[in-house]
């Protein structure tokens, strides 16, 4: 019988309560930080208060902030002396996860900023990528295409860095050979392709030449047989023998009539027509 791995959990019991902001210690340093940020989300937060922080309890009476460091430098720099947390009693490990989860559901990362932390959280912790999931409470697909960024060529990835190219857009660049990868990021930036196109770029790059022949004859014997049954369509409407000359981008339809009849029966389904589209 297949046994069933459990997934990794905290135990994210606390205490809230309001503490001095004088005893909490941020991993990172203020000037770590951009100021005029910093005065922005200051003066927001004189206006509207604090937000509730998240800290861990230190031995010694002191607490460490576990996310939001942007936001508690800004109570900071606005003057704030006393901020309401939720205090948790980690050991330092599920202190570093719980901290790195944390900035992955509250923080605006950017997408590699993201799969680092991810990395951390598998490789450092030994979770798996089900386990991140859970903790994050994303899909596991979703973690691991974040994860797959990692893999791509280094200028690829400062590409990305930079906001030059997407998140999408390098995803699309896995399965392509590394040493191809940066080729195919500075044309698709060049000629501005979507996702999309980045896509069939890659996929007619990857896909052999006979294949590729036989996808597009595959899809145009639908598109042929779509054409056809949109006729048959007509003629079984119209009562009367319908012709199409041409494909689905453009071509003629022709219409036969034998008898004033006919005229009139296509006059009828004229005016159903006009009468539908001026209701």
């Amino acid at each position: 019988m297949e046994r069933i791995k459990k997934r990794k959990k905290l135990d994210v019991s606390y205490e809230r309560k309001s503490v001095p902001v004088s005893l909490i210690d941020a991993d990172s340093a203020l000037t770590d930080w951009d100021k005029k940020t910093l005065k922005t989300r200051s003066a927001y937060f004189m206006l509207n208060g604090a937000p509730e922080f998240a800290v861990n309890e230190k031995e010694d009476g002191r607490f460490r902030l576990l996310a939001l460091d942007v936001d508690f430098y800004a109570v900071k720099f606005s003057g704030l002396k006393e901020v309401t947390v939720r205090i948790y009693r980690f050991t330092d490990d599920n202190a570093e996860i719980f901290s790195i989860v944390e900035r992955l559901k509250t923080e605006k990362l950017g997408a590699m900023d993201e799969a680092y932390l991810m990395k951390r959280l598998t490789s450092e912790f030994s979770l798996t990528q089900d386990d991140v999931a859970s903790l994050i409470g994303i899909s596991r697909p979703a973690v691991a295409n974040t994860l797959r960024l990692l893999t791509l060529d280094g200028e690829v990835v400062g590409l990305i860095e930079s906001g030059k190219l997407s998140a999408g857009h390098a995803r699309t660049l896995v399965r392509v050979p590394k040493e191809k990868q940066l080729v195919f990021a500075q044309e698709a930036i060049k000629r501005g392709y979507n996702v999309r196109e980045m896509e069939r770029t890659v996929k007619a790059y990857l896909t052999p030449p006979e294949i590729l022949q036989k996808e597009n004859e595959a899809k145009a014997q639908a598109r042929g047989a779509q054409l056809k049954a949109f006729v048959e369509r007509m003629r079984f409407v119209y009562r009367t023998k319908v012709s199409l000359i041409g494909n689905e981008k453009k071509g003629r339809i022709y219409i036969d009539y034998y008898a004033p009849e006919d005229l009139y029966r296509f006059e009828e389904l004229l005016d159903i027509i006009e009468r539908f589209q001026n209701e």
